[in-house]
């Protein structure tokens, strides 16, 4: 696309309402995918190589955790550096996005070692608090200084993981999945309204998706259920059983409002019959959810991709949908015959569901 071609949808896209702001850069990067492929692994590949001999002789001659913090902290500059000097050059990319990692690994281990961490066991939790905190702050700060997506995202994903861990620490981890989901929500359904900072939105709606996901996939098989936060670090979740049931009720609330805020911008109004089925299926989904939040949270998270063409969402989406769907089949208490029939019955109830929402959604409403 040409520089006045881009103008001009925007334009197009404003007087629409569509999006609001000044106009984003444009990128006339057109270089082949495999091309740019190629570079990125040349630009690990160089900085793997350099990275390995400069920390190797460090290695060799010191074990200083001060030394190997100012290393990392260089390292994490001379990335930010090489990032703003080069634009639309995939090799100096990928090579600052190999020196940023190692620069933050040699931070995170000169806290580490600093902190005597696995040496003081005593002081352990306390101590592991203090790395998640330096890890919230060097995240932000990072993820607000380099203009580029992928370095973003990997940011804002050890960055909302940190804080994350953080809350649970406080007891609030029944409640901390549906925290994110709902930020993730609200940041994409202002997606077009804060355009110009369009980058930073998608990278850190995308890592808060990835994080709630993630998080329920932990809770489910390796958290068990809130019972490695009280038995590893002591810690009662707040609420107790009443708190987990109305964490899994305000991913149901997460829903319902998306299904609401989708209808009314669709210009869709509340009382037709439309809106009515919509919202009474999302009511229906939450109920379901309250044993099986993962079906809920793959809902929202399709729905999110679908209203905004993403096709990303909507495949992680889809893909959280089959996995705790077949986790919740796998889990039911019964035969297998019965199993047979539930699967019968619910392909039935789905099929019944299509044929009413043909016959009330109008053409029109179905095209738009």
């Amino acid at each position: 696309m040409k520089k006045s071609s881009h103008s001009l949808l925007w334009q197009k896209l404003l007087t629409q309402g569509l999006v609001t702001g000044e106009e984003p850069e444009f990128n006339d990067d057109t270089a082949p995918w495999y091309v740019r492929t190629m570079l990125g692994i040349a630009g690990w590949v160089g900085a793997i190589l350099l990275l390995g001999a400069l920390f190797g002789g460090f290695a060799l001659l010191t074990d200083s955790a001060v030394v190997a913090g100012m290393l990392g902290a260089g390292a994490c500059l001379v990335a930010v550096i090489i990032y703003r000097a080069t634009h639309h050059n995939d090799f100096a990319k990928q090579f600052a996005f190999a020196v940023s990692l190692a620069g933050q690994a040699l931070l995170v281990y000169s806290i580490l070692k600093g902190l005597n961490l696995f040496q003081d066991t005593e002081a352990f939790i306390s101590r592991v608090r203090q790395v998640a905190m330096v890890l919230v702050v060097l995240q932000s700060i990072l993820f607000l200084v380099v203009p580029n997506i992928l370095h973003r995202t990997w940011s804002a994903l050890i960055g909302v993981g940190a804080a994350v861990f953080l809350l649970n620490q406080y007891g609030l981890y029944p409640f901390t999945l549906a925290i994110t989901l709902a930020a993730g929500t609200m940041l994409w359904l202002q997606e077009f309204h804060w355009a110009r900072y369009g980058e930073m939105l998608r990278a850190l709606g995308y890592s808060l998706i990835i994080v709630s996901i993630s998080h329920l996939l932990t809770q489910n098989h390796f958290w068990d259920d809130g019972r490695f936060w009280q038995n590893v670090f002591g810690i009662q979740s707040l609420g107790g059983a009443v708190g987990e049931w109305l964490a899994s009720l305000c991913l149901g609330v997460i829903l319902i409002a998306l299904v609401f805020v989708l209808l009314k911008r669709g210009e869709i109004a509340l009382g037709s019959s439309i809106s009515i089925a919509s919202l009474v299926l999302a009511v229906l989904v939450t109920l379901i959810g309250l044993q099986a939040p993962g079906i809920t949270v793959g809902i929202v998270v399709v729905l999110l991709g679908y209203s905004r063409g993403n096709t990303i969402l909507t495949g992680l989406g889809l893909v959280t949908l089959v996995v705790f769907i077949s986790q919740f089949y796998y889990l039911l208490h019964l035969t297998l015959l019965q199993k047979s029939i539930l699967l019968f019955g619910s392909g039935l109830v789905l099929l019944a569901v299509r044929q009413v929402l043909k016959h009330f959604w109008p053409k029109g409403a179905a095209d738009a």
